[in-house]
């Protein structure tokens, strides 16, 4: 089985919230009273250096207003993340003990918990199965799971392997890293799938043709992230680059992949610089849609008489208006004439990733304020 047929489709973007959620009607001890009026300059709202409450409005909207106020939880897409790791001899003992060192702090961060995380090293050991397969690359060794719970298991295979590979075959193991994220992608409707390749080299191996493609040339090998990330439902493909690492060839799988650039870690701290690349990818794979409140989707509640809460770590809540052309900070419907889901504009989306942690709320009643 082979990736590089699928092509030519679409993909929507990723990014997580952490949200923290009120049940039933506002009353004036919710804690919703500090929310400042659309038009005014409350404290902490500028996103992109502009206010998140400048949003034209002759009535300031009060959280407690008349129009009953009901907070509904946002269901957020879950991530699942194949980590696929470079475990060829160029990894040397200084570089793999550094880059060990990183992953396991990853997934031990209290940040990340929730995304489910999977495993596998290449290249993978000769045998009888020929090395063009990316079958033998799908399975992972740590089976996808939620982190924290998933990292004892993440850390020992970690200290079990070492560098021993005497190829850099990124093709196969790319490929079958992404056959396996569009099957769980595939199987969980409604969560988000992609792909992190860690390498320190450039495509070395295996020798000769994998069918129509040659495994060592860059432009084959950004066919397979392109094809995914065109692919729906759709997978990213992900790049840290190692010291060692061909900048250039690292760049165009990621950006093939639907996600700019790679993330380049220096030789300086290794080990930090990992841990921070990976928190840096784990952000941006997050996911920024949110399924439609059930009490609109149901029709209870109109389109037209929503509004989100949103705050970074340690400001105040703001209300974010609706900017349907998404040209700065704000939220708009995937579709305006039968929205199915609520998506956060770039603006809001990059200044969430970029924080610690946020909160978002769903207030249901009053008219959406529009910016």
């Amino acid at each position: 089985m082979h990736l590089a047929p699928l092509r030519h489709l679409s993909f929507a973007s990723l990014l997580g919230l952490a949200a923290a959620l009120l049940h039933g009607a506002c009353a004036p001890d919710s804690g919703l009273g500090s929310v400042p009026p659309p038009g005014g300059t409350g404290p902490g709202g500028d996103l992109d250096g502009g206010q998140l409450g400048d949003a034209p409005t002759e009535e300031p909207l009060d959280p407690d207003a008349a129009c009953a106020l009901v907070t509904e939880e946002a269901i957020a897409v879950p991530l699942n993340l194949y980590i696929m790791m470079d475990k060829s001899s160029s990894m040397t003992e200084d570089k793999w003990t550094s880059a060990k060192a990183g992953l396991t702090a990853f997934v031990n961060s209290a940040r990340f918990a929730g995304v489910r995380v999977a495993l596998r090293f290449f290249p993978r050991k000769p045998d009888t199965v020929p090395a063009c397969e990316e079958d033998a690359y799908k399975a992972p060794l740590v089976p996808f799971g939620p982190l924290p719970d998933n990292a004892a298991a993440i850390v020992e295979a970690l200290e079990a392997e070492v560098p021993d590979g005497q190829s850099t075959p990124i093709y196969p193991a790319l490929g079958g890293a992404l056959l396996k994220g569009i099957e769980v992608a595939e199987n969980n409707p409604g969560e988000a799938s992609a792909v992190l390749l860690v390498t320190d080299g450039k495509p070395q191996g295996p020798p000769g043709q994998c069918g129509a493609a040659n495994p060592e040339d860059p432009d084959d090998i950004a066919e397979l992230a392109a094809a995914a990330a065109a692919y729906r439902p759709p997978v990213r493909t992900f790049v840290i680059g190692l010291p060692g690492v061909d900048q250039r060839i690292a760049n165009q799988i990621a950006a093939a992949g639907g996600t700019d650039a790679a993330v380049l870690v220096g030789s300086t701290n290794i080990a930090v610089e990992f841990q921070e690349a990976l928190a840096k990818v784990t952000g941006q794979a997050l996911p920024c849609d949110y399924a439609v409140p059930s009490q609109v989707a149901g029709g209870q509640v109109s389109f037209s008489d929503v509004n989100v809460l949103f705050a970074l770590e340690g400001a105040p809540e703001q209300i974010l208006p609706q900017n349907p052309d998404c040209d700065g900070p704000g939220w708009r419907y995937d579709n305006p004439a039968r929205p199915s889901s609520l998506t956060l504009c770039r603006a809001t989306c990059d200044a969430a990733r970029e924080a610690s942690a946020a909160k978002l709320q769903i207030l249901l009643g009053c008219e959406t304020v529009i910016r």
